[in-house]
């Protein structure tokens, strides 16, 4: 990919700015504070390190060149949002442990990210010919890999659940023990483990079922309707699936497609994001009845979950905000 620059973007603030000569682009005083860093580590095939935050959600995309049969493999570490290509479904995230293969096929593709949520990845830019050299060199690619080789304009965009090989392997290129010479030899040893994982976690997710019908992704917003309207006393995942006639391992994947998550962890998000909105508008309600309002018996459980998800319990953003 021959990248002019990146452009990030919110809604007030945009900075565009292009590699230096250590293969960096270093973000300052515009939307977010960061960097994204390139390093090509085989003849073909560059490693992409980010990491950015912004107190406004902002998105992130490549100036230049996007051509075809390139094949993007990557893995997010830290931070939520959604991946928009055009041509595919939008592919959407929550937390860490992430990993996500992307074709560019031509096309504009956009990085969408939640204010406040460190985003930290690690992604491996793959053209044409290297795609060959590990074909002939290994016998196989990965389904989506051999697509992407044999239709360079094929549009593929996909998320997969946590791997633990991946995520550490992404981990230790973020956080090199090195220095120098050493700290670049280091990555690409890394890079090639990373690449390694990344084709070993697509072979083992091709059984996947296919992507869902628009009929199918309907009923998943409905059943998402269903099960937020009342927080209390929501469906479980057989009587929702029931309900909106798709199978129950159908509507997870839906769910994961769309929302970026399962049933359950839609459901703890609503939860977490009216009792967050409940604390700061109504200082007169006990902790404990706003629990129970957004589906808690148990005070306890409600401030563990609130802590995880939010970093500090709900008392001290209530006094803080007096």
């Amino acid at each position: 990919m021959d990248e002019t620059s990146w452009l990030a973007e919110a809604v007030s603030k945009t900075e565009e700015q292009a590699f230096d000569q250590r293969g960096r682009v270093q973000f300052r005083d515009g939307p977010l504070v960061g960097f994204l860093e390139r390093t090509i580590v085989r003849p073909g095939i560059a490693l992409y390190r980010v990491e950015g935050v912004s107190d406004h959600a902002w998105k992130l995309k490549a100036q230049g060149e996007v051509p075809a049969g390139n094949l993007v493999v990557g893995a997010i570490i830290n931070g939520a949002g959604t991946i928009d290509a055009v041509g595919n479904e939008r592919q959407a995230w929550r937390g860490s442990g992430r990993s996500y293969v992307v074709s560019l096929a031509e096309r504009d593709i956009t990085y969408h990210l939640e204010a406040g949520e460190p985003w930290r990845a690690v992604t491996l830019l793959m053209e044409p010919e290297a795609l060959e050299t590990l074909a002939v060199q290994n016998g196989a690619l990965p389904p989506s890999a051999r697509a992407v080789l044999d239709d360079g304009k094929l549009p593929i965009s996909s998320l997969f659940e946590h791997n633990r090989a991946v995520m550490r392997t992404a981990h230790d290129i973020l956080l090199s023990p090195y220095y120098g010479t050493m700290e670049t030899l280091w990555r690409e040893s890394k890079a090639m483990e990373l690449l390694a994982h990344q084709f070993d976690h697509l072979n083992s997710s091709s059984s996947c079922p296919q992507s869902l019908n628009p009929r199918e992704l309907a009923r998943v917003k409905e059943a998402y309707d269903l099960l937020v309207a009342d927080l209390r006393d929501p469906p479980g995942l057989d009587a929702l699936a029931a309900l909106v006639k798709v199978a129950p391992r159908r509507l997870n994947q839906g769910f994961r497609e769309i929302y970026g998550m399962t049933v359950f962890e839609a459901l703890l998000e609503a939860r977490m994001k009216a009792a967050h909105a409940l604390i700061l508008e109504r200082q007169d309600v006990p902790l404990k009845h706003l629990a129970w309002l957004v589906g808690y018996k148990q005070l306890s459980n409600f401030i563990n979950a609130y802590k995880r998800r939010f970093g500090m319990a709900p008392g001290q953003l209530r006094r803080a905000n007096r």
